[in-house]
């Protein structure tokens, strides 16, 4: 049923998605209970409250669920006058991370800011202002294009310098991939994605040959985490000793899990398993059909994000 007319558009009243909604919650049950398994016995080795990480968890859950209900009953369309606003928001966040005392060193990366109740690394936000940018962009006429993409490619590398300076290469890469897959599902012409990977090729040949040197680019330890990526077995007890272990926590799962809690690996072989590494506890305590379980959720909830995509007018 037609509800209004905005902005040259019908809008319609629609019910929302049950599968969609069903997925949403099966994958934050699974991750409460996975956070809850593998971090208390990470807590208790370092003598903090067992329930530390599960609270926190638990908080950006509930922080999480309250958007989602806000955002559901938001225009999209409305998100163009916040987009450059917010970017500059996450600019001078990150930039407090690294020139304030709110800024927190963990692990040897200083990504975090410390607001006293919670901690969050505002380079996670980037994705978000990114992407606002982008489809405020590729939503415009071909008259206004231009200068809209002068503006905006100016306040974006200025975003990006920022977090590849932090130092975040991680983050700075998943940028350039969202940038990546934006343009082309826009429609755009696909001449500067060829001219990009030309200049890239060449770039790579240049380091190769030994014209250009890659540490005038990255920290050495970065260029480290890219060869464990590229050879984690080559060095099991250095670089290579997160991909080594993950791997045997996964392989120990076998079909059916070690089950719930009785992870092995997340007893002190296996560094940050209530974070990046929480798959492989997954994998070793419900084994494959929990893992095929979680990344069926996650296909899931992909396709719901495309088939939603495609259904909107811009």
């Amino acid at each position: 049923m037609i509800n209004s007319i905005k902005n040259g558009y019908q809008i319609k009243k629609a019910e929302y998605d049950k599968s969609l909604l069903l997925t949403i919650i099966a994958l934050l049950v699974i991750g409460f209970i996975s956070v809850l398994s593998a971090s208390i016995p990470m807590c208790i080795s370092k003598n903090i409250f067992p329930l530390h990480f599960v609270i926190q968890h638990l908080f950006w859950i509930v922080l999480g669920s309250l958007g989602m209900i806000w955002f559901s009953k938001f225009d999209y369309k409305e998100l163009k006058k916040y987009a450059f606003p917010f970017t500059f928001v996450v600019i001078i966040l990150i930039l407090a991370v690294k020139y304030t005392p709110l800024g927190m060193t963990i692990n040897g990366s200083r990504r975090w800011l410390n607001l006293g109740l919670f901690q969050f690394q505002p380079s996670e936000f980037s994705k978000l202002a990114l992407i606002m940018l982008l489809g405020n962009l590729f939503s415009l006429k071909k008259e206004r294009f231009i200068l809209e993409f002068i503006k905006c490619f100016c306040v974006l590398g200025i975003m990006f310098l920022v977090v590849l300076k932090q130092p975040n290469l991680s983050m700075a890469l998943l940028l350039l991939g969202i940038t990546f897959f934006m343009y082309i599902l826009s429609g755009k012409s696909l001449k500067p994605i060829y001219i990009g990977v030309i200049i890239l090729l060449c770039f790579v040949g240049m380091i190769k040959m030994g014209i250009i040197n890659i540490h005038d680019f990255l920290e050495e330890y970065q260029i480290e985490r890219i060869r464990a990526c590229l050879n984690g077995s080559a060095d099991v007890q250095g670089n290579g000793y997160q991909v080594f272990h993950s791997k045997i926590a996964i392989s120990s799962g076998g079909l059916w899990g070690l089950g719930f809690g009785c992870s092995k690996e997340k007893l002190g072989w296996l560094p940050e398993a209530h974070t990046d590494f929480i798959f492989s506890v997954i994998a070793e305590e419900f084994g494959f059909w929990g893992s095929f379980l979680i990344i069926s959720l996650f296909l899931t909830l992909f396709k719901k994000g495309i088939d939603i995509a495609m259904k909107c007018p811009t």
